[in-house]
């Protein structure tokens, strides 16, 4: 597949999204709270709930997205965000922030992966898998982007201009780029209310049990990609790892979700989708259960097959997420399918942290690898159960 400029500027924008409404909170959000005098559980508490927020708006952006496309929706995202993310350098106390922290992530999907991937599915159909892998490859690198640019203007300017800088991306960058991105095809419009009730008449029982065990998986997978992104460090130090490892370990896991997608991407013709959700899957517990290891012995080792096994499936995953509803579902719907599946895996994603810390602190560090790997080991059974023929 030749690279489209449309695919590469929706990577763009995708880091974009990514970058200013969800890596940017872990800079600020300690500058923020010095000026305030807040404590850090509060505003990291207010983020949960903004989180959380993100699960009640998926279904309704679903369905907007079939109803008017996702070029449009793109478009407003990437508007109601700058103005969101320019209302930050502007609040003056603690219900202003938690406001305005909701906002932001009940629209954050408007501009990440479940907007983008519609766009792709409306664009290309069931053709999108390999410009689904670019995006990924592509707005992978928002955190490896965005943490040190953050850091960097922090040198130069307080929080609430950063705000405003990132505000500015939002509306001279990403606006346009979703602007120029081509309409639906005609043979893949947007779906209309009477489309909508036909299709949920339509829902046999087949269907069903696809949706659940989809859903299931991909909650039991986000539960484990958002505890492990928020509590590793302290995981691995309590098993007894120097932080230098730990932190190595970590480093890890990035170079090896590009390293997954780029044979993806150029052996994508390979392995089917079901295929590749078991792989991801698979990969995702076999890395958990090298961590959990180390609970006999921390060796580096372990750590770093843990690295490696659990990068590669988190990387694939991100794929999978957009290309299995796709193979299951068609294009008609798409958006619709993607915000339900979306919503139980934001649910999960917003409890997995506290969980596994709370988990790691009363019990220890074996019961919270044992739930990461029990969780795994659900996200694996039930992507088996829906390839089942």
């Amino acid at each position: 597949m030749k690279a489209s400029p449309a695919t590469i500027g929706l990577g763009v924008t995708m880091t974009i999204g990514y970058g200013t409404l969800y890596y940017s909170f872990s800079v600020l959000a300690p500058e923020i709270a010095r000026e305030f005098g807040w404590g850090q559980s509060f505003v990291f508490g207010v983020f949960s709930f903004g989180l959380l927020a993100g699960a009640v708006a998926a279904p309704i952006l679903g369905r907007l997205v079939d109803r008017f496309g996702a070029r449009l929706i793109l478009c407003l995202g990437s508007v109601t965000a700058s103005v969101a993310l320019a209302l930050f350098a502007v609040m003056q106390n603690a219900w202003q922030f938690a406001v305005i922290t909701l906002a932001a992530e009940f629209i954050a999907l408007a501009v990440q992966y479940d907007a983008g991937f519609a766009a792709l599915a409306q664009t290309h159909g069931r053709e999108a898998r390999a410009h689904i892998t670019l995006v990924t490859l592509i707005a992978g690198f928002a955190s490896t982007v965005y943490w040190p640019l953050l850091q960097w203007l922090l040198t130069w300017m307080d929080w609430r201009d950063v705000y405003l800088v990132l505000a500015a991306m939002n509306l001279l960058i990403a606006l346009p780029i979703h602007l120029a991105l081509p309409r639906a095809r005609l043979s893949e419009k947007p779906v209309s209310r009477v489309e909508e009730v036909s299709a949920e008449i339509t829902l046999d029982g087949e269907r069903r049990r696809r949706m659940v065990l989809m859903a299931t998986a991909f909650a039991a997978g986000g539960f484990v990609v958002s505890a492990v992104g928020a509590t590793l460090l302290v995981l691995m130090r309590d098993l007894g790892y120097a932080t230098a490892m730990a932190t190595l370990a970590g480093s890890l896991i990035g170079p090896s979700q590009v390293t997954a997608r780029l044979i993806e991407y150029a052996r994508r013709n390979l392995f089917s989708p079901p295929l590749t959700a078991i792989i991801a899957a698979v990969a995702m517990a076999l890395g958990l259960f090298m961590l959990a290891g180390a609970l006999v012995q921390p060796t580096v080792t372990f750590a770093i097959a843990f690295a490696v096994f659990y990068g590669a499936g988190q990387g694939l995953t991100s794929i999978v997420r957009g290309v299995l509803p796709l193979h299951y579902f068609g294009v008609a719907g798409y958006g619709r399918t993607m915000g339900t599946l979306a919503s139980t895996r934001i649910i999960a994603s917003a409890i997995a942290p506290v969980s596994v810390i709370w988990l790691n602190e009363t019990v220890g560090p074996h019961a919270a690898i044992a739930a990461l790997a029990g969780m795994a080991c659900i996200a694996v059974l039930a992507t088996l159960a829906l390839t089942r023929r």
